[in-house]
């Protein structure tokens, strides 16, 4: 794979002006984030896409400079002020640079993978735009889109959002991007009356979630260096199918149905009854379609009472979605204001109030999942199961150092998951255990009776 062209897009919006940082933003600069150095402390957003259909070089650049006016967050710049804090400016018009590389095949995952982290290595200026791109083209026919995103101005969630929006836009250079928050509007919004009224709404919220608590707080090693971090993934087509129709069956959300099962198998991994995860969730308009890139840091502590058990899933999972809906408002806060409140609540607690248990699951609409395909014959179920992937790698600790994370990564046909936790709170053979547990549970629950009379899963 090798550069063969550099293409200036220029792109010209119709918005403009300077805000104060919104919550996320400021977030991650608490939090050591430093995107403007080179190495390791340079976090940035990277993605990879296949391009859909058959798209030219001119469609594919001119999704770019729609995408580009269409978000406020890529027409960022960050400079800094003469305290040496950085501000936000949204730009009007500008040119991005996108790289066109060539290769001799398809790109591999692993090519992919290697260019975007290239992407990021020189690091990003107070004055660049925060987004770097290639276009990876075969025999001329571009087929795949190299995406590094600034982490002040996209998590993993946003990053998915403009590389889908650009593949539409190159396949159909006429389809609508739709609507949504832009950065200036949450940043005026937090510092609002009305916003900082919900931000301490939130800090109430949370000090009574914490104190609730029954979650056992995991180990934080004494140094990062030469700490191992482990994750293990589960790719499969089984949870997807168990989770769509256990949602449709019980009318309720899918996001529901994989936090109580969830829930379920760590509390029985841990011997607990009842626990508060820290869910984070879009703060959008309309829950299942965030169009802006930059987002209010959507963080809620919902509570799960696991005592419930299997045997009334269908009640836990109500309960679960009960939950989510209340929480779904409280997702903004003060971060100065916040961070006191984590240590007040810490020495109320005698335990570290930073560290509960995290879930990450992306918005995902039932009816959008899986269309027609949502059969409960026990055969499907024992295909999909033999199609279930796992991995595991360890990797040098990061930000989730101390906590035990747990992802739903894509909800389509195949469902992936993934958990990771510092090997000092659980080893990969533990997290193993958990996600083999968390699809034996799903399935189980989705076929009924036919579970127990097959011995398919054993051992699953």
């Amino acid at each position: 794979m090798r550069q063969i062209a550099r293409h200036d897009v220029v792109f010209v919006a119709g918005t403009a002006g300077e805000h104060e940082l919104t919550w996320s933003q400021k977030a991650h600069a608490r939090e050591g984030c430093h995107p403007h150095l080179h190495g390791p402390r340079n976090r940035n957003q990277r993605m990879a896409r296949a391009l859909d259909g058959a798209p030219d070089m001119a469609a594919v650049l001119h999704a770019f400079a729609a995408v580009m006016a269409h978000f406020e967050a890529l027409r960022t710049l960050y400079p800094r002020d003469a305290d040496g804090r950085p501000r936000a400016v949204v730009v009007a018009s500008g040119v991005l640079q996108v790289d066109e590389y060539t290769s001799d095949g398809p790109a591999t995952s692993d090519e992919l993978s290697a260019l975007t982290l290239r992407l990021a290595e020189p690091g990003f200026g107070p004055d660049d735009l925060p987004l770097r791109a290639v276009v990876v083209t075969v025999d001329g026919r571009p087929l795949h889109l190299a995406l590094s995103l600034h982490h002040f101005s996209a998590d993993t969630t946003a990053a998915r959002i403009v590389a889908e929006r650009l593949a539409r836009l190159a396949a159909d250079p006429g389809a609508d991007l739709g609507t949504g928050w832009q950065p200036r509007q949450i940043a005026s919004f937090e510092g609002s009356p009305s916003g900082l009224r919900h931000a301490h709404r939130v800090d109430a919220h949370d000090r009574a979630m914490l104190r609730q608590s029954a979650m056992p707080e995991l180990l934080v090693p004494g140094s990062h260096r030469g700490a191992l971090y482990n994750f293990v993934c589960l790719d499969s087509a089984a949870v997807a199918l168990a989770a769509a129709g256990l949602a449709k069956q019980y009318r309720t959300s899918v996001a529901a149905v994989l936090q109580a099962a969830y829930a379920c198998v760590l509390a029985e991994h841990l011997g607990i009854a009842k626990c508060v995860f820290n869910t984070v969730m879009a703060n959008r308009q309309t829950t299942f379609a965030r169009e802006a890139v930059a987002h209010v840091a959507g963080r809620a502590l919902v509570p799960v009472d696991t005592s419930l058990g299997s045997e009334r899933f269908p009640a836990l999972c109500r309960a679960v979605d009960a939950a989510l809906v209340s929480s779904s408002s409280v997702s903004l806060r003060e971060p100065e204001r916040y961070a006191r409140s984590l240590d007040e609540a810490s020495d109320e607690l005698g335990r570290s109030a930073d560290n509960p248990y995290v879930v990450n699951i992306r918005p995902i609409a039932p009816r959008t999942l899986i269309r027609a395909r949502v059969d409960r014959a026990q055969q499907d179920f024992e295909r999909a199961l033999a199609s279930s992937r796992y991995g595991r790698f360890p990797k040098s600790v990061d930000t989730y150092a101390g906590k035990l994370c747990f992802v739903v990564w894509d909800m389509s046909e195949t469902a992936g998951i993934s958990l990771g936790t510092d090997a000092t709170s659980f080893d990969a053979t533990d997290l193993e255990r958990i996600l083999r547990s968390f699809e034996r549970r799903l399935v189980g629950t989705a076929i009924g009776g036919h579970v127990a009379r097959s011995g398919s899963f054993a051992g699953a």
